[in-house]
């Protein structure tokens, strides 16, 4: 037997739906917005590891080219205007066998290589700190590479070492 003016839906099951769809919403938004920074630290990570394998290439390539003796080293750029070198530095000077020369710093957080006077900035993301150091391996000099890297909030050390073959 059917009530008068049961034709409907009531409140309470209004507010229960409301309540249903309002817990799903809020899970669904955390869900969205979990997976965008997930995506914005991986695009991060990512820009950090191709900054870093593009000075890898850099230094690599350019310093298997170097005139023997020619890689010098300089604690800063005042050093490298005294004409003193060091064996551990921020700076990098090399002459290629075609005589260009290549010169590698840090300025204001941005990685300048300059070629021949010609400055380049191979990265995009800030450089905290570069480090240079030269000795002699067992049968090469060695180059160990230490460089901090940093995008947004997320850094990146690098270490490495290059024989220089000359």
């Amino acid at each position: 037997m059917k009530r008068k003016g049961s034709t409907g839906t009531t409140l309470p099951e209004i507010m229960i739906a409301l309540v249903i769809a309002g817990i799903v919403a809020i899970g669904y938004g955390s869900m969205l917005l979990y997976t965008r920074t997930m995506y914005n630290n991986t695009v991060i990570r990512s820009q950090l590891s191709q900054d870093a394998l593009i000075i890898d290439q850099y230094i690599r390539s350019n310093l298997t080219l170097q005139i023997s003796d020619s890689l010098k080293i300089y604690a800063d750029s005042t050093a490298e205007n005294a004409g003193t070198p060091s064996s551990s530095g921020t700076v990098m000077r090399a002459m290629r066998i075609d005589n260009t020369v290549d010169h590698v710093e840090v300025i204001s957080s941005q990685l300048v290589w300059e070629i021949d006077s010609l400055q380049h900035y191979p990265i995009d993301s800030d450089v905290a700190s570069i480090l240079f150091t030269s000795y002699a391996g067992n049968n090469t000099d060695m180059l160990d590479v230490d460089i901090q890297l940093v995008e947004s909030t997320d850094t990146l050390d690098l270490t490495w070492t290059v024989s220089i073959r000359n």
